[in-house]
């Protein structure tokens, strides 16, 4: 068996209205350029509080300070293994509070609001993203349930 080493992640899927922001990352050193939420790597003190980390990166990515969003909660637990390593990620999702301004600028790529009603087959997206994307959109945001997403080192998730 390959060691592996560990990265652990969070991402906010932002909802306004009808619409959901997703921000085309470029340059990351643990993704290729794509689609994903607001989010990044959990510092080490937020290891044991995600949500702590998910408020963190939406302030240092977009700007958005805890006090203008509502309903933040944790809907998906992902685990991918890619053979040399294992990616775990938190996928969160909140609305933007409707005084908040809209974020605009992120200097980690561009950011881009989708009706709900999207298909996010087209998008290129990490495998992890592109499946909690999918089920919430078409599924959980009609409900509460905390989900969890594995994928393996071949590639078949679970």
């Amino acid at each position: 068996m390959v060691p592996r080493s560990s990265r652990l992640m969070t991402s906010v899927f932002l909802v306004r209205g009808d619409q959901v922001l997703l921000l085309y990352r470029k340059g990351s050193r643990a993704i290729a350029d794509s689609w994903v939420g607001i989010g990044g790597h959990l510092e080490p003190s937020e290891i044991d509080d995600p949500t702590a980390g998910a408020l963190r990166e939406l302030q240092e990515e977009i700007g958005v300070r805890p006090d203008q969003i509502s309903d933040l909660a944790l809907r998906y637990v992902a685990l991918r293994d890619t053979g040399t390593e294992l990616r775990h990620t938190y996928y969160f999702t909140a609305t933007l509070r409707p005084d908040a301004p809209l974020p605009v600028d992120c200097s980690e790529g561009d950011l881009h609001w989708f009706d709900l009603t999207m298909d996010p087959s087209a998008l290129d997206m990490p495998p992890t993203a592109h499946l909690a994307l999918t089920h919430w959109l078409n599924h959980g945001r009609h409900d509460n349930e905390l989900r969890f997403i594995t994928i393996t080192a071949d590639g078949s998730s679970g």
